[in-house]
């Protein structure tokens, strides 16, 4: 072991959710911190891509931040400003996901009838937004869940008239893949983090991935490995966080996860998202292309996903380089590599549809940056709730010196999960939380 580093709170993943910890932590809290971190920068699904030759910069990934007051002090701490987010005023063809055709006659709700749709949702959403935030610390036991809760979500957006809201919902959150109607009903963003790092590179292991852990009340050891390093550092903390998605295969792997831990993260049903920058010459410029089901011809807003993957393609601008941002999410198992070869295929499929005009018959699409946002989701057999799932997993929190943060132990919005931290933050020291 080349390497013994003693520190207070070991942490891994240097996402959104890592940085923002480590930055709380560190700077007050006076506590020491490590970083584990397997990419080669802070930031985790933060995405930028800069054209080249320009100063132009395309947010693929995280593109807006809800404003609370943890994202607004986290954004200040750096001196970042932040303005209203304006979304590209896009036209949007709708295609058959198995033919790429255009779909006819689906009818995709108005402006109007959207906002409508989020006006009735909203005292829905208040009415049990204790329930649900910060985190779901106070989630009702199994005898006392809403049966709008484990209602599925095709009958609950009919009980209430919010179907509406439902295509921009799924742009916003890309939930649903293979079908919404059964669930449960439950920026310079790269800057920031260049900033982060530069306060906390000392303390932050870019690269570097957990090979063997031992996790206690007593205190944790990590094995960290860095990628064409030799040897090994050897971390020894009081205390774990852990703010990467809780997928067994691969993220847990060596993290020694015991039955009561493997009960719990066997029931996270795993998605493969994949998220990049293409350049599609057959594309126009200012337009959408997104596929969805045949099944909601004319106004099924609740069928748009009945299909076992998602697709949608968006021009980023800037003018005349024919850049989209595109998006595809699995239930099934596929490689990047697998996934470009997808898109590249859709894609030609639009030409050969007839969709789209092509001169030369042929579309070639080039990957200008592309990346996997593989992760977990909550289950969707409501069974597990019944049977205190989330009481379970709620009790994880501590258990064997460790402690969790992120998207699936909070609303999966950034902002939302930096508040739910705070309060792991203030449950994890035992002490009242500060503000700078």
């Amino acid at each position: 072991m080349e390497d013994i580093i003693n520190e207070d709170v070991a942490i891994i993943g240097g996402g959104a959710f890592g940085t923002y910890a480590a930055v709380r932590l560190r700077e007050d809290f006076n506590v020491s911190v490590v970083v584990v971190e397997t990419k080669d920068h802070l930031g985790g699904h933060v995405d930028t891509y800069t054209v080249p030759e320009t100063n132009t910069t395309v947010e693929y990934s995280v593109q807006s931040y809800i404003s609370n007051k943890a994202a607004v002090d986290f954004f200040k701490r750096f001196d970042i400003e932040t303005s209203a987010f304006v979304a590209r005023r896009l036209t949007t063809i709708y295609v058959d996901y198995n033919t790429s055709k255009e779909v006819t006659g689906y009818k995709p709700p108005t402006a109007n009838a959207t906002n409508e749709s989020f006006q009735k949702w909203l005292p829905i959403v208040e009415k049990y937004n204790h329930l649900v935030e910060p985190g779901y610390w106070n989630f009702p036991r199994p005898k006392d869940i809403p049966t709008d809760f484990l209602a599925p979500f095709g009958d609950f957006a009919r009980k209430y008239g919010i179907s509406s809201a439902i295509p921009r919902i799924t742009a916003i959150s890309n939930v649903g893949v293979g079908g919404l109607e059964h669930i449960p009903t439950f920026l310079q963003n790269s800057l920031l983090y260049q900033r982060a790092y530069e306060l906390l590179k000392n303390d932050v292991y870019l690269s570097s991935h957990v090979d063997k852990a031992e996790r206690t009340s007593s205190g944790i050891k990590l094995v960290v490995k860095q990628n064409g390093k030799a040897g090994a550092i050897l971390i020894k903390a009081k205390k774990l966080l852990y703010t990467a998605a809780p997928r067994r295969v691969p993220n847990l792997e060596g993290f020694d996860d015991d039955m009561k831990e493997a009960k719990v993260f066997d029931q996270f049903q795993s998605t493969w998202n994949h998220v990049g920058i293409v350049e599609i010459p057959c594309i126009p410029e200012n337009y959408a292309i997104l596929y969805i089901s045949p099944d909601a011809v004319p106004d099924k807003h609740t069928s748009i996903r009945n299909d076992p993957r998602t697709l949608r393609f968006e021009s980023t601008g800037p003018v005349g380089l024919q850049l989209f941002r595109v998006r595809t999410a699995s239930g099934e198992v596929y490689t990047a590599d697998e996934a470009k070869e997808w898109i590249s295929f859709k894609v030609q499929q639009l030409v050969d549809a007839g969709t789209l005009n092509s001169t030369t018959g042929e579309c070639k699409v080039e990957f200008k940056a592309f990346g996997n946002h593989n992760s977990v989701e909550w289950p969707n057999n409501t069974e597990v709730y019944k049977n205190g799932w989330v009481q379970r997993l709620n009790a994880l929190q501590g258990y064997r010196g460790t402690w969790w943060t992120g998207g699936k132990w909070s609303a999966d919005y950034t902002s939302n999960v930096w508040v739910f931290t705070d309060t792991v933050i203030e449950r994890m020291l035992n002490r009242p939380k500060k503000r700078n």
